[in-house]
C-alpha cells in the first residue's frame, strides 16, 4: 500500500464532515452559532497542536505563547499601522513559526528529556503570559480593544455565521494538511521519532530537524488561530491568550479524543467543548468549574479504560467486532 492509498481513504471521510459542518448554520439552530464557533476553534487548535504534541510526540505545554502571538501580532499591526489581519495573521504565524523552532532547537539540541522538555515550554508560556500582563505596548493587564470597523477587508464581520465559515475554512486547511503529511515521508519520519528516536537516528533521519519543523508548523498553525479569536473577540487580553487555561483544554481534548491520530483532535473538542457550554449554561450559577470536573472525571476514565483516546477505542472495538464476524462467518 503507497502512502496515496490511505489518503484516498481518509479524504472522502473529511470532505463527508466538512460537508456536514458547512450546512450546520442554515440547519441548526441560531442560537448554537456561537457555541459551534468555539466548538471548530478548539478542533483547529488541537489538530494544530497534534502535529508536534501527537504525531510527533514532543508534549509542549507552551502553546498558549503561539496562540499570543498570532493575536497580538496581528492586533499591534492592525492598530499601529492599519495593516490588516489577513496580512498580519500571516506575520503573527512567521513570528510564532521562529519562536517555535527556536525553542525546539533551545531545549532539542542539548538531548533534553521529554518531562524537561515539556517543563521548559511550560515555563516559556508562563514568561509569555507575565510579559503580556507587564508591557504597556501589549496593553498590559488591561488588554487591546480592536477598533470597529465592521468590513470583511479588516477581518471584520457582521455576522457570526461568517465567522463560523472562515474558522471552518481555517479547520478544513489544517485537516486536509494532517491527512496529507500523515503517511507521506514527513509524516512516517516524525512518528518514527516519536515511536524509537534511536532507531530513527540509526536509519539516518535527522531527528533534530524534523522536531524542528514540526514545532514551526504546529507554531504557525496555532497563531493563525490566535488571529481569528482576536478578531472574533475584537479584544485581546492576557488571561483568554497566554494563560494556561487555553492549552490545556487544547491538550485535554487532544488526549480524549486520540492524541496521535487524525480524528482523535477533532472528536474530543466535539464532545466536551458542547458538553461544557452546557454544563455553565444550565449548572454553573449553582456549581461554578463543574465542567472542569466532568472534563478531568472523563480524561481520568479515557487514561484509565482507552488509553489511545476515544479514536482508539473505537478502533479496537472495530477489529474486535470483525473477529468475531470472521469466527462465526463460514
Amino acid at each position: 500500500m503507497t502512502a496515496a492509498d490511505p489518503l484516498r481513504h481518509r479524504l472522502p471521510a473529511a470532505v463527508l464532515v466538512l460537508i456536514a459542518a458547512t450546512l450546520l448554520p442554515i440547519l441548526g439552530p441560531g442560537s448554537w452559532v456561537n457555541t459551534a464557533i468555539i466548538t471548530l476553534l478548539f478542533a483547529y487548535l488541537c489538530l494544530s497542536w497534534n502535529i508536534v504534541g501527537g504525531i510527533a510526540g514532543q508534549f509542549c505545554i507552551g502553546h498558549s505563547l503561539f496562540v499570543a502571538a498570532g493575536a497580538y501580532t496581528s492586533t499591534l499591526l492592525s492598530l499601529t499601522f492599519g495593516v490588516t489581519p489577513w496580512i498580519g495573521m500571516f506575520a503573527g504565524g512567521a513570528v510564532a513559526a521562529l519562536m517555535g523552532v527556536g525553542i525546539a532547537w533551545l531545549s532539542l539540541r542539548y538531548e533534553l528529556p521529554p518531562l524537561s522538555f515539556a517543563l521548559v515550554t511550560l515555563a516559556l508560556g508562563m514568561l509569555g503570559y507575565l510579559l503580556a500582563s507587564t508591557l504597556d505596548v501589549l496593553g498590559a493587564s488591561r488588554g487591546l480593544s480592536l477598533p470597529i470597523r465592521g468590513t470583511p477587508a479588516m477581518y471584520q464581520f457582521r455576522s457570526d455565521s461568517t465567522y463560523y465559515y472562515v474558522i471552518l475554512a481555517h479547520l478544513a486547511a489544517v485537516l486536509l494538511f494532517t491527512i496529507a503529511v500523515y503517511d507521506s515521508r514527513l509524516g512516517l519520519y516524525l512518528r518514527g521519532v516519536r515511536d524509537n528516536e534511536r532507531a530513527s537516528l540509526g536509519v539516518g533521519i535527522h531527528v533534530l530537524r524534523y522536531k524542528m519543523a514540526a514545532m514551526g508548523i504546529s507554531a504557525f498553525f496555532t497563531a493563525l488561530g490566535g488571529t481569528f479569536y482576536a478578531q472574533y473577540l475584537q479584544f485581546v487580553e492576557p488571561h483568554t491568550f497566554a494563560g494556561l487555561t487555553l492549552v490545556i483544554e487544547v491538550i485535554l481534548f487532544t488526549v480524549v479524543g486520540g492524541s496521535g491520530t487524525i480524528w482523535g483532535p477533532l472528536v474530543g473538542p466535539l464532545l466536551l467543548v458542547p458538553l461544557g457550554e452546557a454544563l455553565r449554561s444550565n449548572l454553573g450559577d449553582q456549581t461554578p468549574g463543574l465542567h472542569l470536573f466532568v472534563y478531568g472525571v472523563l480524561l481520568v476514565a479515557v487514561i484509565r479504560f482507552a488509553p489511545q483516546g476515544l479514536v482508539g477505542l473505537a478502533g479496537q472495538v472495530k477489529s474486535r467486532i470483525h473477529i468475531v464476524l470472521g469466527r462465526v462467518t463460514p
